[in-house]
């Protein structure tokens, strides 16, 4: 099997357009909130009203008996004395014949619940650390998860030029995922049982149910042929989804359980919250010289961590000589959070490049010679460990980036002193700027099987999910390349868990972890195809070659079109399974071994009506490392999107508690805030396509520095820090009123 990329591609790097593109656009693409079984029973759960409460008496008989009720249940030992933690929580459900059924049944259930204390917002966890609303055994809702130092950053500060102090964070917000979380489920006669699911990992899905239900693996199949967004929150079947199984088993008739809107964002996972005050010091030709960080902030009744503790300061760490970091949790009577699209990293960036921006403008220079003065440095030990994550971390290549975008951006024309932009009214221009890296390494086993008929029709076969990246596109381009095919040529079957291994994607790896599997699957297939011909044909497999849609010997001066040569298998097939074993790189001296470590440099351009606190993003430029571009045309197409996901961060997404009732505000579309065309800037994309580097990720680098960088333009043009996001016109006036600039 291959250990590289092809050093000549036809089709690998072009731009071609989605095959699922016309299904998607017309409807004939089937989700799972559009599968409808025979029969099927639509299921609804009752959930908590309250932050914090535990049953006193739960009784579901009413339900029972309500017209078109085939199934009710409890759910994870609903009973007296179990406790609830946040409103949403999952008490009972029921299948009912129709919507309306199920949810008068719903009404139907009688619960009486004790009432205990919450708290749903971060600051008042801080400040009652002790009050007991979560569960566990901690002493504390606020808690200290990491503090270390390098250096000394007290005795640094005096000998610095300049140190500036100053508080930033962004607010927690939620998914909100296009198609909502859920599924339909189907046992059969023989106990086998089929998911129609929306998740981002259809195997992981498959064997959680399995185990759940106490069935073998083999009878579960998970389908995921279309899905409607996810970013890092549908990795499982979720209380939905296991309520959904165990209904369908005791109505003996297929169910769906898809969450609404406010189900949705309220329990289906969050981006955590940050907040944080940074000392950062430097000196005049832009060394930073010591770096202090303090933050907070909730993943909701989760206690994990919130901020890639590790890499704080943010892309810097290598180079600052002297820094503290500390980072604490405070756990919220709120839904918990889950991974959303590159984690904890948008918060680092945040509170690192925001801190920088200002310590440039306290310096007085202009922040990009403090990005260049403080870039990782070429690294003799990093490299002979991993050669190609070093390319990633690279002096150069992150200079030659941000030359690539300070030219796109016309920084050197445009930038100016924070405050200081052209014109007296009350519109001002800002020029903003930061960097990020991720991982976007390939990690585990997956296949990818490519079979060939005597037909001439090519299928590839994956349990892998397209999330929205194109994946399906992607194993056909690939596919097509090494068999001399256009990607329309490929029958693509993906997204049902019986067909091989494949992880969820997640990481940003589901291109770097099946396209090595497809490019393996169908060399072995070409390979396969020759040795099977060549008798009969009395030519030898080392003499065939594959040409564009013809198969030729030119030893013996004989070609045959691939329907021609395809017709000689006879009564055989070609079946040949492709395996991820390790990542495919071209790089010379080591062809094995990650790829991660993906950086981008971006630029934000605004403007900001001072009188109003209105900010309108006018330009973006997004420059990015794209290792080896599969599909040129969704690779931009992921760059873009990154950036889009950026600007909701930055100017509109924010989840609202209201701390009477600990319930969330705006679990909606109408005031849940998110772009609209309008606010969309126009987005210039440079893709560094390095094929050494080999295929990696980049569905979530993107969106890293996108809200950091706003931030800062933002900056620029008012000369005051807006130290909180998302960008409202209220913080916007409130930061101007404060008069710091």
């Amino acid at each position: 099997m291959p250990t590289k990329w092809p050093e000549k591609r036809r089709l690998i790097g072009t731009k071609i357009q989605r095959l699922d593109g016309p299904a998607k656009a017309t409807g004939k693409a089937k989700y799972s909130f559009d599968i409808n079984r025979p029969g099927m029973l639509q299921g609804k759960i009752l959930r908590c009203p309250h932050a914090h409460a535990k049953i006193k008496t739960i009784d579901i008989s009413p339900a029972e008996k309500m017209p078109g009720v085939k199934a009710v249940m409890v759910i994870a030992n609903a009973a007296p004395g179990k406790e609830y933690f946040y409103a949403g929580s999952e008490v009972a459900a029921v299948a009912a014949d129709t919507e309306e059924h199920a949810l008068d049944a719903l009404q139907a259930i009688k619960v009486e619940y004790e009432v205990l204390d919450h708290l749903v917002q971060e600051e008042d966890v801080r400040n009652n650390p002790t009050k007991k609303t979560i569960a566990g055994n901690v002493a504390s809702n606020f808690r200290t998860l990491g503090e270390n130092t390098k250096g000394d950053v007290e005795a640094a500060y005096p000998k610095s030029d300049a140190v500036v102090e100053g508080t930033y964070g962004a607010s927690v917000i939620c998914h909100q995922c296009l198609e909502s979380h859920g599924l339909v489920a189907e046992w059969d006669e023989n106990s086998n049982l089929t998911l129609w699911a929306s998740t981002q990992a259809t195997t992981a899905v498959a064997s959680q149910v399995a185990q759940r239900m106490g069935v073998q693996a083999s009878k579960v199949k998970c389908i995921t042929h279309y899905m409607g967004g996810g970013f890092g929150s549908k990795f499982g079947p979720e209380t939905e989804g296991f309520t959904a199984a165990e209904l369908a088993r005791t109505a003996k008739a297929p169910v769906k359980i898809m969450l609404d809107r406010a189900e949705d964002a309220t329990t289906a996972g969050n981006r955590p919250s940050v907040f944080g005050k940074v000392k950062i010091a430097g000196n005049k030709d832009g060394t930073i010289t010591a770096f202090d960080v303090d933050c907070y902030g909730t993943g909701g009744t989760a206690g994990g961590a919130v901020v890639n503790f590790n890499n704080l300061p943010y892309v810097y760490l290598d180079t600052i000589p002297n820094y503290k970091r500390k980072h604490a949790v405070a756990q919220t009577n709120a839904g918990a959070a889950r991974a959303f699209r590159a984690p904890g990293h948008p918060q680092n960036c945040i509170l690192t490049e925001s801190a920088v921006d200002d310590l440039a403008a306290k310096l007085g220079i202009d922040p990009l010679i403090i990005r260049r003065k403080n870039l990782p440095q070429n690294d003799a030990a990093t490299k002979a460990r991993n050669p190609v994550a070093w390319l990633g971390r690279r002096n150069d290549i992150w200079n030659e980036q941000l030359d690539i975008a300070v030219k796109l951006s016309g920084w050197n024309e445009k930038w100016h002193p924070p405050g200081k932009g052209p014109g007296s009214g009350p519109v001002k221009h800002g020029m903003g700027m930061g960097l990020h890296t991720w991982l976007g390494a390939a990690s585990q086993v997956n296949h990818c099987t490519v079979v060939i008929n005597r037909d001439g029709s090519v299928t590839a076969e994956s349990s892998t999910q397209d999330l929205g990246t194109g994946q399906r596109t992607s194993t056909a381009l690939i596919v097509a390349e090494i068999l001399g095919l256009e990607p329309g040529d490929i029958i693509t079957k993906i997204g049902e868990s019986n067909l091989g291994s494949s992880t969820g994607s997640g990481g940003s790896t589901t291109s770097p972890n099946q396209c090595p599997a497809a490019l393996r699957g169908a060399t072995g297939a070409r390979d396969d195809l020759f040795a099977k011909v060549a008798p009969r044909i009395g030519a030898d497999p080392a003499d065939l070659t594959i040409e564009p849609g013809k198969v030729v010997d030119a030893k013996a001066g004989k070609s045959w079109t691939w329907k021609e040569f395809c017709a000689r298998l006879g009564m055989d097939e070609v079946r040949i399974r492709g395996d991820w074993s390790g990542p495919l790189s071209n790089q010379p001296d080591n062809a094995n071994v990650s790829s991660g470590q993906v950086g981008g440099v971006q630029v934000a351009e605004v403007v900001v009506d001072t009188e109003t606190g209105v900010v309108k993003v006018v330009h973006m430029v997004a420059v990015q490392d794209c290792g080896l571009v599969v599909n040129r045309l969704t690779c931009e197409s992921q760059l873009a999107g990154g950036v889009i996901g950026g600007v909701n961060y930055a100017l509109f997404e924010e989840r609202i508690m209201d701390r009477a009732t600990g319930r969330q505000v705006n679990p909606n579309m109408e005031f849940y805030k998110l772009a609209g065309i309008r606010d969309i800037p126009k987005i210039t994309l440079h893709l560094m396509d390095m094929p050494e580097r080999g295929v990696i990720g980049i569905g979530e680098p993107a969106t890293v520095s996108t809200a950091a960088v706003i931030g800062n333009a933002v900056f620029n043009a008012i000369g005051v820090r807006v130290p909180i996001l998302p960008l409202t016109p209220k913080r916007v006036l409130d930061a101007l009123k404060g008069g710091k600039a």
